[in-house]
């Protein structure tokens, strides 16, 4: 996925699994293989308050650019535009770290944070393979990473972290509960994980719904959703919307909506901020 122009379009962002005619080439400079054209891209949301925030979809397959007629492609990628956090939503793919010769098997529900200018050689296999993308960049160097972390969506560790936060209109929150995936970015503040609600789960009724206002107080924020239903009301416009498995919410950090799980939910989210990490 490209660079993007780091303005916002909107302050609330939304999108699915775009129609046929929303897919283009992927097309890229990398500074270590060159010029690349290989699949196909669909950016749903581009730009935020800061930095560089993009996310879309991904797709190779037969006909598509620079894959075979079964499908099949190799991807040499170095992430040259920012950190990327990548789901796997279709197909299987084997990635190898360049530097170490390291590989890892992907398939449906991986999860990848792939490091800006870590080295990549993507193998797919499959006769189509899609992933989710969002990828970050800022001016302002963190903390430097030379390896991948690797994940899956259905990754249920002991100890899930309730999720407690400040809303400057309505005070102190309490909805859900969290673990990260990755709590550093190589620029900037970037953090990652999966999100969820329930029966039982801090902050969630009987049912698992819960609702709560949000201003996405720790930077912008791109949201996966990988199970239940979802409605976000944006409070200046009025807008609302209902989200599933599939769909991609964006929020700008400081913009008021108000968040509801209609029903138990799970989800991927991504927050970025230009400010460095702190303590």
């Amino acid at each position: 996925m490209g660079q993007a122009s780091g303005e916002p379009t909107a302050k609330f962002f939304t999108g699915g699994s775009p129609e046929a005619t929303d897919w283009s080439p992927y097309e890229w400079d990398d500074p270590i293989h060159g010029h690349q054209v290989i699949g196909e891209t669909a950016v749903i949301r581009d730009g935020g308050t800061m930095g560089t925030h993009v996310a879309g979809f991904w797709r190779s397959g037969p006909g598509l650019p620079g894959c075979g007629p079964d499908g099949s492609c190799r991807m040499p990628y170095s992430a040259a535009h920012g950190d990327e956090t990548i789901v796997v939503l279709e197909g299987e793919a084997t990635i190898t770290v360049t530097a170490t010769g390291r590989q890892h098997y992907l398939t449906r529900g991986s999860i990848l944070c792939h490091p800006k200018n870590v080295d990549l050689v993507w193998d797919i296999t499959s006769p189509s393979f899609k992933r989710f993308t969002a990828l970050w960049d800022s001016a302002k160097e963190a903390t430097a990473m030379h390896d991948v972390i690797i994940g899956n969506i259905d990754d249920n560790p002991e100890t899930w972290t309730t999720y407690q936060w400040d809303e400057p209109a309505e005070g102190p929150q309490v909805a859900g509960e969290l673990y990260f995936v990755r709590a550093t970015g190589s620029t900037g503040t970037l953090l990652t994980g999966i999100w969820r609600c329930g029966p039982g789960v801090a902050g969630s009724e009987a049912d698992g719904s819960l609702s709560v206002p949000y201003t996405s107080p720790l930077g912008d924020e791109t949201e996966l959703i990988l199970e239940g239903r979802v409605h976000v009301r944006d409070s200046d416009t009025g807008e609302e919307r209902e989200f599933g498995p599939g769909d991609v919410i964006g929020v700008c950090a400081g913009h008021h909506v108000t968040w509801s799980a209609l029903t138990p939910v799970k989800k991927l989210w991504v927050i970025t901020h230009e400010r460095l990490p702190t303590g």
